[in-house]
């Protein structure tokens, strides 16, 4: 997909706030805002408070108020049927994409979503060919990603050589669970050098260490090496901010290589 300009946003096709363009972005609300939080929490029996339980996020609504106006009735009218083409309802979720210089990283991002309420008065503006048009949206996943994955290489030591450490940042608000592909590895044991966490897998070869799932296996998904992680091991995963990441392997001769690779999220 291409990639947005600053002060941007698109959805069903419309891109919203170039120069020139008949459809202006006046004002977005929800992407800042939590989402709505389910509560488990339970009174208690003849006692103050609530016996506090897990908290978990509901959907994402995302309000943009747009200004729609046109120098022609004819260019007007266009203007409008666009809007009503692009923020159609009874729609499958599709990809709400927008680059705010501050919000999400100042990257295009998106969330998947679908119109729920559109509304737009018939008044004197609207005589003069100039309509504020408000628009909700609604996602069922909350969470705005990052529409470039990003990924680190770290390589392990080779010959008598320390094995290397790679300085990364996680720009996300969310803690980063990431997908690590480890290849050419000889018992590979990842090292999160500030906390001094490691992950190390007793194994030969290639492998995927996928933190999300908590899962380990071959390259290919043919054999799982659940069985092959260490007893101390700490799945990785990172906080916002800076972090330092090493790499082993006890075959120096040949380097093993581990791949990071992750898309920025943010709620």
């Amino acid at each position: 997909m291409r990639e947005l300009s600053d002060w941007t946003c698109e959805f069903g096709g419309l891109v919203i706030g170039r120069p020139g363009s008949p459809v202006s972005l006046v004002a977005v609300d929800g992407l800042l805002t939590l989402p709505d939080i389910r509560s488990s929490d339970l009174a208690l029996v003849q006692r103050h408070g609530l016996w506090a339980g897990d908290d978990y996020m509901g959907g994402r609504t995302v309000t943009l108020t747009l200004e729609v106006y046109g120098r022609t009735d004819d260019e007007f009218a266009r203007a409008i049927t666009q809007v009503q083409a692009a923020f159609a309802p009874a729609m499958p979720e599709a990809r709400f994409r927008f680059r705010f210089p501050g919000a999400a990283g100042g990257r295009t991002a998106f969330i998947n979503a679908r119109t729920r309420k559109r509304s737009g008065p018939l008044d004197l503006n609207f005589a003069y060919r100039v309509c504020n048009i408000i628009v909700e949206l609604f996602a069922t996943d909350p969470v705005i990603r990052s529409e470039q994955d990003r990924e680190v290489k770290v390589t392990s030591a080779a010959g008598s050589a320390a094995a290397p450490v790679v300085r990364f940042t996680q720009r996300g608000s969310r803690v980063l669970l990431p997908r690590i592909t480890v290849t050419n590895a000889v018992r590979p044991s990842l090292e999160n050098v500030v906390t001094g966490e490691r992950f190390a897998v007793d194994y030969t070869g290639s492998l995927v260490i996928d933190s999300a799932y908590n899962r380990v296996y071959s390259v290919g998904g043919n054999v799982d090496l659940a069985a092959k992680v260490s007893s101390d091991s700490v799945w990785p995963l990172y906080g916002p901010g800076t972090h330092f990441v090493r790499l082993t392997s006890t075959d120096t001769a040949k380097p093993a290589v581990a791949r990071w690779s992750w898309a920025d999220e943010w709620v």
